[in-house]
């Protein structure tokens, strides 16, 4: 039988510590776990309707008008607004009443296109506004009592909104 040199014990135990030490480190890198977690939806926030106003030059005999809008959205997604709803159109002016001199045309289209109904996503420390152009939903009737003439005219506007997130 042949005896091992001690050059070949050498290179056998160095061979044996090292595979060792890996073997260690291998173990002492491989971890797992497990637990249990637990996920909340959030909420929804109302939307603000922060400015509401005609364009142009107001309302005029026989003519409809574009209401503007704008909407603020403090949600944290964006919003596409898929109706709106004016109500309660009223005005001070002493012989001017709102109801027999303005047609409120609530069937009117929204306006086309998702981008001219979407509010884009805020927050509630930075909420974010769009506006919205809503052709033909109010209009003077053709004989409008004189009293109407340079006349203010109140409504409550309500909104219904879906979210817009992709």
């Amino acid at each position: 039988m042949r005896m091992l040199s001690k050059r070949s014990a050498a290179v056998g135990v160095t061979g044996l510590v090292v595979l060792g030490a890996g073997g260690a480190a291998w173990a002492a890198w491989h971890l797992t776990g497990s637990g249990n977690a637990e996920a909340r939806a959030g909420t929804v926030v109302m939307l603000t309707i922060t400015e509401a106003g005609l364009g142009g030059g107001g309302l005029t005999p026989g003519n409809a008008s574009t209401v503007l809008l704008t909407v603020e959205n403090s949600n944290a997604f964006p919003v596409r607004v898929t109706d709106i709803e004016l109500t309660g159109l009223d005005s001070p002016a002493p012989g001017c009443d709102a109801a027999a001199n303005v047609e409120v045309l609530n069937a009117a289209p929204l306006p086309t296109g998702a981008d001219a109904v979407t509010v884009p996503a805020g927050s509630a420390e930075r909420p974010v506004s769009a506006r919205i152009a809503w052709d033909g939903p109010l209009r003077m009737v053709a004989d409008p009592a004189d009293a109407c003439q340079g006349a203010a005219f109140t409504f409550s506007v309500h909104l219904d909104a879906v979210s817009a997130a992709s």
